[in-house]
């Protein structure tokens, strides 16, 4: 069996109920193919990059499950019928990249530590030390370059 790993955003506005009946219904679709589920990680309500049915949030959920055969395609053609589903993705992951447990789970925090490169407001990084220490290469040229008539 492989290890798949599929995140859904979710209708933001959906009530605990409904998002419940739909994960219910994704885990039925899972196990109804023989497969089985490692772990269900929700993240919650996170800001779309772009709008999606006129919604700027999306409620994200993670599954990690093992399947074989078809159970992508079955699986993805019912997220595909679901209207309360807005997007979706699978990818196949290796079995030492599984973390089971939720306490080792790791956030990801932008700017966390001072190792990381920082960028200015243009987008380029930073770079530190005087324009004048810098090692230049000295273009050379003719100053008495004459441009060619055709007559």
């Amino acid at each position: 069996m492989r290890t798949y790993e599929t995140i859904i955003v979710l209708d933001p506005d959906l009530s605990d109920e409904d998002n419940e009946k739909v994960i219910k219904k994704i885990e039925g679709v899972i196990e109804s193919q023989k497969g089985s589920i490692v772990f269900i990680d929700h993240w919650g309500k996170r800001k779309l990059a772009y709008r999606v049915k006129k919604k700027f949030k999306g409620d994200y959920y993670r599954f990690i499950y093992y399947g074989s055969g078809n159970i992508i395609s079955v699986l993805e053609r019912n997220l595909r019928i679901t209207e309360e589903v807005y997007k979706f993705l699978t990818v196949k992951i290796a079995d030492e990249e599984i973390e089971i447990e939720p306490e080792k789970i790791e956030k990801l925090e932008r700017f966390e530590g001072e190792d990381q490169d920082v960028l200015s407001p243009s987008g380029f990084k930073d770079i530190k030390g005087d324009a004048d220490d810098m090692e230049t290469d000295e273009v050379t040229g003719s100053d008495d370059f004459e441009e060619e008539k055709e007559d």
